[in-house]
C-alpha cells in the first residue's frame, strides 16, 4: 500500500543521507590519502630516502594542506564523492532490506 511506499522511499532517502553524513567525515582522510599516492616515488624519494617527499602521514599532510590552501581544501571533490557515497549507501541500504524481506 501507500505506507509500504512511503517506508521504502524513506529508506532510500536515508541511505542517501547516511552515505553524504560519511563522506563529511572522510573526505579530509580521502584528500590526505590522494595527495600521499599521487606523489611519484622515482621523482620525490631521490637517493636518499623520502626526505624529499611533500606528505608523509595523515595527519601531517592533512595540517599542511589546511595551512597552507586554508581548511575548506581538506574537502576537495566533496561533491563528487558525496553523490557516489550517497548512492551507494541507498543501494545498500535497499539491497539489505530487499534480502531481509526475501529472507522472511
Amino acid at each position: 500500500g501507500g505506507s509500504e511506499a512511503a517506508a521504502r522511499g524513506l529508506d532510500l532517502v536515508a541511505g542517501f543521507g547516511c552515505g553524504v553524513l560519511a563522506t563529511c567525515f572522510n573526505a579530509p582522510f580521502d584528500v590526505a590519502k590522494s595527495r600521499i599516492q599521487s606523489q611519484l616515488p622515482a621523482a620525490t624519494a631521490g637517493a636518499t630516502g623520502d626526505s624529499h617527499r611533500r606528505y608523509h602521514g595523515t595527519l601531517s599532510t592533512l595540517a599542511r594542506i589546511a595551512r597552507e590552501e586554508g581548511l575548506a581544501a581538506c574537502w576537495k571533490g566533496f561533491q563528487a564523492k558525496a553523490i557516489r557515497m550517497g548512492l551507494a549507501g541507498l543501494v545498500g541500504l535497499s539491497s539489505f532490506d530487499l534480502v531481509k524481506w526475501l529472507l522472511a
